[in-house]
């Protein structure tokens, strides 16, 4: 299975750098600057698996913007949306579940973060 190269890319791309961000954050290491090409790839995995990773949100919409392009994507309908905003790299992991070490700003109606905020994201 793992010889399709999209399917080894994608999920390896995502894997690795989560968790690599879970060692260097719990020594207490920082957001890292990432050269564009590893931000475009992180962009299109956070773009193109958001609507996944939020799907146990209930309640609002949900979309994200890249702070470093401004380009956005929906994750999830909803009445109300909510904007979690960051660099690919923070949106992976916030989405992934990592929302207490996620640099990350929101915008929207404060009922509508609350939920966000509440909700378990990831796998």
């Amino acid at each position: 299975m793992f010889r399709l190269g999209w399917l080894r890319r994608v999920p390896n791309l995502n894997e690795f750098f989560v968790h690599h961000e879970d060692v260097r954050r719990a020594n207490g290491g920082t957001r890292r600057a990432l050269d564009p090409i590893m931000n475009d790839a992180l962009w299109a995995n956070a773009r193109g698996w958001a609507w996944y990773l939020a799907r146990r949100l209930n309640g609002p919409g949900l979309d994200i913007r890249n702070s470093v392009t401004g380009q956005t994507a929906r994750a999830r309908r909803g009445a109300s949306a909510v904007w979690i905003v960051g660099e690919p790299g923070e949106l992976l992991l916030y989405l992934f579940g990592r929302q207490n070490v996620a640099e990350v700003d929101f915008a929207g109606p404060v009922d509508a973060i609350e939920a966000v905020t509440r909700a378990k994201f990831g796998l």
